[in-house]
């Protein structure tokens, strides 16, 4: 019964593989930091033996658009086709992973039989660690700092800093003048549990880098950091 059951399962996932091979699981492009966005094509062939017809292709996120060449959705047996998505980069930085689902015709809802992954490569101009900073509940209110590392090819400043509340007393600390600064964060009180907004800004060229996003939090007690 278990060989059976083994046997039902290969059979499952193989026919489940999908009939719209793609040239690679991944795809990779490098980005520049004035880049709005990134387009990517993707190769690839119906290599069952009937016409396939792709019902829809998605990424899960507003951010990627996906399209087919010439919109053609339909395929012959052997045909090969070219996918387009546009990544849309806004103030994304570093390394970003997407995958793009297709469902074919027959496929269902849940469960789409072809995927195709992307990696997108943006250099990181500004840099915070951490990016959120944690305190718990009636904790004593000490200062902490998120650190602000500069990777650009200009100096950086940071020009000012603020906290969604009023609760978050906030200071700028130069580390090294353009490359380097500590955003020291002090709560009045840790009583009662919030999050804030650390808004960070700088003076970088580059518009979208501009402003900097931190978080404080005060956590209640039964809250994972």
């Amino acid at each position: 019964m278990k060989f059976l059951t083994f046997i039902l399962l290969v059979l499952s996932a193989t026919l489940h593989a999908g009939d719209l091979k793609f040239e690679k699981d991944l795809y990779e492009a490098d980005a520049n930091l004035k880049d709005s966005e990134v387009i990517r094509e993707f190769n690839f062939t119906n290599t069952s033996s009937k016409a396939i017809t792709i019902r829809l292709a998605d990424a899960g996120c507003s951010c990627v658009a996906v399209e087919f060449l010439n919109g053609k959705s339909t395929y012959a047996a052997g045909e090969s086709g070219v996918m387009r998505a546009t990544f849309k980069i806004e103030n994304s930085q570093g390394t970003i992973d997407k995958t793009i689902q297709i469902w074919l015709a027959s496929d269902p809802d849940e469960k789409p039989s072809s995927q195709v992954s992307f990696r997108i490569h943006v250099p990181i101009a500004i840099s915070l660690e951490p990016k959120t900073l944690n305190w718990k509940s009636n904790d004593t209110p000490e200062p902490k700092v998120i650190r602000v590392n500069i990777n650009y090819e200009k100096p950086v400043q940071v020009t000012a800093v603020s906290s969604t509340s009023e609760n978050m007393i906030t200071e700028i600390v130069t580390i090294e003048k353009g490359k380097s600064y500590d955003i020291k964060l002090t709560p009045k009180s840790t009583a009662s549990p919030e999050i804030s907004m650390i808004r960070i800004e700088t003076d970088i060229d580059i518009e979208k880098f501009r402003l900097q996003q931190g978080f404080a939090r005060i956590l209640s007690p039964t809250t994972k950091p």
